[in-house]
C-alpha cells in the first residue's frame, strides 16, 4: 500500500512539474510583451511631455524655445534650448552657444528602456501622406531636428515615431498653428491611429 502511494505522489509531482512549465512557457511571451507595450507607452509620454515643456518655457520666457533631437547608434536623446538673439533657435547657433542649453541631453532608453525614436512596424502615416515600412525615418518635421515654439504659440509641426523594437507604434503630433500635441498609438488591425 505504501508503495503505490508514493507512486501517484510521484506522478502527481511529475504532472505538475509539466503543467507550470507549460504556463510559463504561454506566460512570459505575454509578460514580455505587456512590458514592451508599457515601456513604449511610457516612453511616448516622456517625450510628449519634453515637446510640450518647450512650448511652456516658451511662453513663460518670451522667446523661440526648441527640442533638440538626435539620434545615436539606436538611441534617441532629447536637449531644450532657448533662442539666444532674436533669430529663432538655429543649429549653427547651438554649436556657438549662442542658442543655450535650457536642460542637460537626456537620453529617451534611461527613461523608457528599449525604446527610442524608430517605425518597427508598417504604418499609415498620421499626417495622411504614403504608408511608412519599418525602419522609415521616424523624425518627420521637415529637414531640421528641431521641434520650435514661438511665444505667439505656434510650433514647428509633424510627427515623432516612438516604439520599441516590438510591440505598438505610437506617434507625437504636433500641430503648428496651435503647437498642440497629441499621442497617438496605432491600432494595427484597423490601420488607424488612435488617441
Amino acid at each position: 500500500m505504501g508503495t503505490s502511494a508514493r507512486g501517484v505522489a510521484l506522478v502527481d509531482v511529475l504532472a505538475a512539474m509539466g503543467l507550470s512549465v507549460v504556463m510559463a512557457a504561454v506566460a512570459v511571451p505575454m509578460i514580455g510583451g505587456t512590458l514592451e507595450r508599457e515601456h513604449t507607452l511610457i516612453g511616448a509620454h516622456y517625450l510628449s511631455a519634453q515637446v510640450q515643456r518647450a512650448r511652456l518655457e516658451s511662453l513663460k520666457r518670451a522667446v523661440a524655445v526648441a527640442v533638440r533631437l538626435e539620434e545615436l547608434d539606436g538611441r534617441a536623446s532629447v536637449q531644450l534650448f532657448a533662442d539666444g538673439n532674436g533669430n529663432g533657435v538655429l543649429q549653427k547657433d547651438i554649436n556657438r552657444r549662442i542658442d543655450p542649453a535650457l536642460t542637460t541631453r537626456e537620453w529617451l532608453d534611461d527613461h523608457a528602456r528599449g525604446v527610442s525614436l524608430q517605425i518597427n512596424q508598417p504604418i499609415a502615416d498620421v499626417g495622411g501622406g504614403a504608408d511608412l515600412a519599418a525602419g522609415d525615418d521616424p523624425v518627420r518635421i521637415g529637414n531640421s531636428s528641431l521641434v520650435s515654439f514661438s511665444p505667439l504659440g505656434s510650433a514647428t509641426s509633424g510627427t515623432l515615431y516612438v516604439a520599441a523594437g516590438r510591440g505598438p507604434q505610437m506617434a507625437i503630433r504636433i500641430y503648428g498653428a496651435t503647437g498642440r500635441v497629441r499621442v497617438l498609438r496605432f491600432d494595427a488591425q484597423a490601420r488607424q491611429w488612435r488617441p
